[in-house]
C-alpha cells in the first residue's frame, strides 16, 4: 500500500517504534507474542523450511527494487508502534528476522 500512494504520508511511528528502527534492531529481550501465533502453521520439515526461506529472500530483492523504484510516500499502521513507511517495514522485517535468529541462538544454548 505505502509504493502506490501517500495515505498518510504525514503520519509518524511511535516513540517505541522510531527508537527501534533507529537502532536498526528489536530490544535485547523476549518479547511475549499474541497468543494467536501458536496457530501458524509449522514447515513440514527442513527441505520446506529452507525452500521458503529461498523465496522469501526472492520476494524481499523484489519488494526492495519495488520501493526504491516508487513515487508514492504512504504509510500503513504497524498495531503498535505506529506508521511505518514502506521503507521502514522493509527495515522492521530485516529487524524481525534477526530478532529470530537471536531466539534460536538462545534455544540453541540452553539445549546444549
Amino acid at each position: 500500500m505505502c509504493v502506490v500512494n501517500n495515505d498518510h504520508a504525514t503520519e509518524e511511528a511511535t516513540v517505541h517504534g522510531k527508537m527501534m528502527l533507529r537502532n536498526n534492531d528489536f530490544p535485547n529481550e523476549v518479547i511475549e507474542g499474541s497468543p494467536n501465533n501458536a496457530f501458524i502453521p509449522q514447515p513440514g520439515n527442513k527441505e520446506q523450511l529452507m525452500n521458503d526461506l529461498l523465496s522469501l529472500k526472492v520476494e524481499m530483492n523484489t519488494v526492495a527494487a519495488l520501493i526504491s523504484e516508487s513515487p508514492f510516500n504512504g504509510k500503513t499502521k504497524h498495531p503498535g508502534l505506529g506508521y511505518f513507511s514502506a521503507k521502514e517495514w522493509l527495515q522492521f522485517a530485516d529487524m524481525h528476522f534477526r530478532h529470530h535468529l537471536r531466539q534460536k541462538k538462545r534455544i540453541d544454548a540452553f539445549l546444549k
